[in-house]
């Protein structure tokens, strides 16, 4: 068996230059804090305690009648947590923390305690307005800054078995939830037992997000005791741990079961008492739902519902509601702290203000009334630095993205119109609109010139890169691309030099965009560009701008025949933790193939598509990808996915993503000059958050 503590490196390096609610029980009042943690050196299986400070030297004896100086803490906390302790609202602080805390190494200098964050957001989500990113990102193993390989964070330690089937994890002692409940493997054992493997919870059978295909119904869990439980699959799943530093290890920071079981019939058989009192739910399922993440583990949650009790830096101590603004505070039971002993997180609260429109949330930014933001818009990139040279109070950053590119187009082979879905499937058709499309011009006009004209591939400089996967077909060539597309319609063109389909009418297609994401701000604008090209071929597209509802409504109907989308899987070993654009049956959002994907999971809200037996083979050689026991070897089988990928062309992409930025107020200390960012590090989390602080 090997030891997995602080040394499940990643071999690649990478080269840094990235509402009524129901009445809950009565728990201790919470709070909440927040920290960072740093790289650990190779086998540490505990987390080494910091020193104890001095105690101050006594000036005289004290009087026989005093009582003896309790002993100096060897932990140092926010004046504002200390305040409460000496208002006997809160335990000492080394009585709050586990025995054995995580360390966090500051990654530019040690911070200090106290101050407000202001962050800026626009909508009414405040996880996807940007605070899962810094503030609910909390799994059992975290990437180490710097994206060389991941390391425990919610446990201590893990061992893995040489077959990588079996799993076992030791907890931390004494870590506790936000209300001061300890976190045990009984927190871990209701989720699995009584959320995953519950017929009710999940009537589809026990599956997730971080559990491979097909591998739910005979993957066992086993308590051990208290502080120590293990995960048993019943195939090798060598990339497990990778996986659970990424949003699928969500789930097991979510499911306080002290809090939840007053949701769960299991646990109270009044519990449809609640509903009545909830008014808002049908029943016990949708209740347990409402509070302990919709059946999807969505961290909303925490910040609907204060009383849920969290395991985050900081916690809700005031929701959005129907106004514009969530506050949260530290969480005085957060279980990190800083190499001289700080309990994290640095900052005592942070205020999200929710703003109308991304436009007045950048004039915010600028006249400093905030001081962080998340996809500040590329088209401000010129505006952010001119405040910034005009003497604006505003720091640039600048990440190294690790997607693969700035966009993926999808032509969707499996929706219902036979033709059409022929059309798509055909590699023909769409080398032939790749052809047609100026790219240097959109790098120009949309992305300020920064990026070069590329597919969807892994990065040059990544050990997955295959050589020629994002150079192919992407030169711009009206007169190639007319060749290729002549290859597909056999019917000519009608008189205004428009394809015509197999019935001898002009063949059209709808091109789908969703005009309300926050990191999709370009997308419009790009999909009018690649319309323009495509007419000039002959293949004429209807733009469809539409938001998230009637979007997720087409998504479900399959309806979706053209989609402009991110660009995921680009370095390091990202193509493997996240192959949407390269593995068929993969992706949620791999649109190319949205039927299949639905077949596969056995979505039951959506419309399902069997795929050809080659999709389904292509997707096998993937899962052999998850089972290898070694990175090399993962590596090894995953470009045999990968050259088929470039063979197959399942998607179009655009360019490589130039140079990211990131404006903070000069106010926040604590951030690294660059980092690795995307989906898979949890964006700004891989930069721990928890130990920014205020600099004033």
């Amino acid at each position: 068996m090997r030891k997995y503590a602080l040394n499940i490196l990643i071999l690649l390096v990478m080269l840094l230059s990235a509402c009524k609610t129901p009445t809950p029980t009565q728990a201790p009042a919470t709070t909440a804090p927040a920290t960072k943690e740093a790289p650990a050196a190779t086998a540490v299986p505990k987390t080494e305690e910091p020193k104890a400070t001095e105690e101050p030297k006594a000036t005289e004896e004290p009087k026989a009648t005093e009582e003896p100086a309790a002993p100096a803490s060897k932990y140092i906390e926010s004046p504002m947590l200390a305040a409460r302790v000496q208002a006997g609202e809160l335990p000492p602080v080394d009585e709050r923390l586990p025995a054995n805390p995580r360390i966090i190494e500051p990654l530019v200098e040690t911070g200090k305690h106290g101050g407000e964050m202001r962050f800026g957001m626009v909508g009414t989500s405040t996880t996807w307005g940007g605070m899962l990113f810094v503030a609910a990102w909390e799994h059992l193993t975290s990437w180490k800054p710097d994206f060389s390989g991941v390391e425990p964070n919610l446990v201590e330690s893990i061992d893995v078995s040489d077959d990588v089937t079996t799993y076992t994890f030791h907890m931390r002692k004494g870590m506790k939830w936000s209300d001061g409940v300890d976190f045990t493997a009984d927190d871990i054992a209701f989720y699995i037992e009584d959320v995953l493997f519950d017929p009710d919870l999940s009537p589809n059978g026990p599956g997730a997000d971080w559990i491979p295909t097909g591998q739910g119904p005979d993957m066992k869990f086993e308590k051990i005791d208290d502080y120590t439980f293990r995960l048993i699959f019943p195939k090798p799943y060598g990339t497990f741990l990778y996986v659970l530093a990424q949003w699928q290890g969500r789930y097991f920071a979510q499911y306080p079961k002290h809090y939840l079981q007053q949701f769960h019939k299991k646990y109270n058989p009044n519990v449809d008492e609640l509903v009545k009192q909830d008014g808002t739910v049908a029943d016990w399922i949708a209740l347990f739902n409402k509070y302990g993440g919709g059946g999807w583990g969505d961290p909303e949650a925490f910040y609907l519902y204060p009383e849920k009790p969290s395991l985050y830096p900081w916690i809700t101590v005031q929701p959005m509601g129907t106004g514009t603004q969530v506050r949260l505070e530290r969480n005085p039971y957060y279980w990190k702290v800083d190499t001289s002993g700080n309990q994290l997180p640095y900052i005592d609260s942070i205020l999200v203000i929710s703003y109308q429109d991304a436009e007045s949330r950048t004039f915010a930014m600028l006249n400093g009334d905030i001081d962080a933001l998340k996809d500040p818009g590329n088209d401000n990139r010129i505006i952010y630095h001119d405040a910034k040279d005009e003497g604006k109070p505003i720091n640039i950053y600048y990440p190294k993205s690790d997607g693969a590119n700035t966009n993926s187009v999808h032509f969707n082979q499996t929706i219902a119109d036979e033709y059409k879905a022929s059309v798509f499937a055909d590699i023909n058709f769409r080398i032939g609109m790749s052809y047609a499309i100026n790219r240097q011009e959109i790098i120009e006009i949309v992305h300020n010139g920064q990026g070069t004209p590329a597919q969807v591939a892994p990065n040059n400089d990544g050990p997955l890169y295959i050589e020629g996967m994002d150079t192919q077909y992407i030169e711009y060539d009206p007169a190639k691309a007319t060749e290729y597309l002549d290859k597909v319609f056999t019917n000519g063109k009608d008189a205004e030099g428009y394809y015509l389909d197999d019935k001898g009418k002009r063949f059209e297609m709808i091109f789908t965009v969703q005009n309300d994401l926050s990191y999709g701000t370009t997308y419009v604008q790009v999909a009018e560009l690649l319309i323009g090209y495509w007419d000039k071929v002959g293949v004429k597209a209807t733009l469809n701008s539409i938001a998230t509802d009637p979007y997720e409504q087409a998504r479900k109907d399959n309806t979706i025949e053209c989609i402009i989308f991110t660009g995921e899987g680009g370095a390091g070993i990202t193509p493997i933790l996240d192959p949407r654009y390269y593995v068929p049956l993969h992706g949620y959002q791999a649109y190319f193939a949205r039927g299949w994907y639905a077949w596969r999971v056995n979505e039951t809200d959506s419309v399902q598509v069997e795929p050809p037996q080659w999709a389904k083979d292509a997707y096998a050689k993937y899962e052999e990808v998850l089972m290898q026991p070694t990175q090399e070897k993962q590596i090894e089988k995953m470009k045999i996915v990968l050259q088929e990928a470039k063979e197959r062309f399942y998607v179009l992409g655009i360019s490589r993503p130039g140079e990211m930025y990131y404006p903070y107020s000069s106010r926040l200390g604590g951030i690294p000059a660059t980092w690795y960012d995307g989906w898979a590090e949890g964006v700004e989390k891989i930069t721990y958050p928890e130990q920014w602080f205020i600099k004033e």
